[in-house]
């Protein structure tokens, strides 16, 4: 993704580079500057993505060959796929990482960027900085990561297998059941809600409330989650990437009034696609 420089959001850390093979004694060497963010898209939270965003300040094209992010809230250090890349002069690449499993143990998340790049002559320089966070977006995917951790301490979640239907004015009804079954672990969590996806609108409207509160002491509960298409868009099918990840708001340990997504099994997935295509007549 490439914009102008002029889009971004002010206050990024600027970070001069003038280092050639990761030394700082070449000064013939095409002085650049980048600057770094990591961010997430809204596709992104629920597939636990994020975008390295690097701007090239520069006067000069240069290669970026690698661009990793690491964080002590995440287990290990992950690279982009999206590089090599090149990265013109006064523009701006997003570089596309999946973040590593989550570590809840943690306070600080402490984010760091590795950019190493290649100049038009071919010496080579690398940034390591701490980028900046718009939208607190790493904290909002670690809470959803460590609340769904908390969760699922407590009671299990299991999806079932596949789709039920039922006829409702000649229309078929998607119904998913989710089962949830206690741990026998101490505390209590709480389902507050299902929220619709892109694909899948809930008839009772887009914000079910549930209101279930599990402890040990409780059977598992079954809830029946019930679906017509959010639209009849063949692309919705098509690029689909986070439709039919179940959007659920709990209370788990300390996390309050958090939301994390659970994917559906992939036959469930693949009965769900096929069956917006049949509600919509395609």
């Amino acid at each position: 993704m490439k914009r102008a420089i002029g889009m971004l959001a002010g206050g990024l850390a600027l970070l001069a580079v003038l280092s050639g093979c990761g030394a700082f004694s070449r000064p013939a060497e095409t002085r650049v500057t980048l600057t770094v963010a990591v961010y997430q898209l809204r596709s992104d939270y629920a597939v636990r993505q994020a975008q390295i965003e690097v701007t090239n300040h520069s006067s000069v094209d240069v290669q970026v060959t690698s661009a990793s992010f690491t964080s002590s809230w995440f287990a290990s250090t992950v690279s982009s796929p999206s590089a090599p890349n090149q990265l013109l002069a006064k523009s701006t690449t997003d570089f596309k990482v999946v973040l590593a499993a989550a570590r809840c143990d943690v306070a600080r998340a402490t984010p760091s960027v590795t950019i190493r790049f290649t100049r038009p002559d071919k010496s080579t320089g690398t940034v390591t900085t701490t980028p900046t966070i718009p939208f607190d977006s790493i904290a909002l995917v670690h809470a959803q990561d460590c609340a769904q951790h908390e969760f699922e301490k407590v009671a299990t979640i299991s999806i079932a297998p596949a789709v039920r239907f039922e006829q409702v004015a000649g229309k078929p009804i998607a119904l998913l059941d989710v089962t949830f079954t206690p741990t026998g672990a101490a505390g209590s969590v709480t389902l507050h809600s299902t929220e619709d996806t892109t694909l899948l609108a809930q008839r009772e409207g887009s914000l079910r409330t549930i209101g279930l509160t599990l402890t040990a002491a409780s059977g598992p509960t079954t809830v029946t989650l019930d679906y017509v298409p959010a639209g009849c868009l063949q692309h919705r099918v098509a690029e689909d990437k986070i439709g039919t990840l179940i959007p659920m708001r709990v209370d788990a340990g300390p996390y309050r009034n958090t939301l994390f997504s659970m994917p559906v099994p992939a036959a469930v997935k693949a009965q769900l696609l096929d069956w917006v295509g049949v509600y919509c007549g395609w």
